[in-house]
């Protein structure tokens, strides 16, 4: 009898063991669709700054009260959109992917630098003082936008070298985003 509970006793440390065990294992490794899901989110994040930006300023060239208020305006709910991606991308640091943080941190500092240009354009559009000193803010902006697309491939680059570039061509909120190689 002694035996029996002895065996017992014996199974159930092993039992408790391995339970305990795999509880403090590594965590097992998310699914294709997981993380095809986390990205859906992260580029829909990011597709809905890309949507708003595509839209022109309102410019009446007749009007320089019409002309600084439209361009003051329509940055101002361009900044607001940029906030709302950066937020919704802070949200999204606890992904499935191992470099979740890593990936929608450098999507959130791309963002950042958009926020930064429009910001900045504002600033100087709103203490601007005639037309001409609206539309040279402005001006220069436009003028900035390469820096932008290259912000915006740097973060792509960034996400192929994690390996989710096959990922993102899955994920049907990245289809949009989806920008052709530079040409060599």
């Amino acid at each position: 009898m002694r035996r029996t509970v002895l065996a017992a006793v014996s199974c159930c440390l092993l039992v408790v063991t391995a339970c305990s065990s795999e509880g403090s294992s590594t965590p097992p490794a998310p699914s294709e669709a997981e993380v095809v899901a986390w990205m859906d989110k992260v580029c829909g994040a990011v597709d809905s700054t890309v949507k708003i930006m595509s839209d022109e300023p309102p410019i009446d060239m007749n009007d320089p009260s019409k002309l600084k208020a439209g361009l003051s305006d329509w940055l101002g709910t361009k900044v607001t959109a940029v906030d709302k991606s950066i937020a919704d991308l802070k949200a999204l640091e606890n992904g499935p992917h191992p470099k979740s943080k890593e990936l929608a941190t450098a999507a959130q500092d791309g963002m950042g630098q958009i926020k930064t240009l429009l910001a900045d354009t504002r600033s100087k559009l709103d203490s601007s003082a005639d037309a001409t000193q609206a539309v040279t803010a402005f001006t220069e902006m436009v003028a900035r936008a390469n820096e932008l697309d290259a912000a915006g491939a740097a973060v792509q680059k960034k996400f192929d070298d994690s390996g989710l570039g096959e990922v993102a061509r899955k994920a049907d909120g990245c289809k949009s985003l989806q920008t052709s190689p530079p040409a060599s």
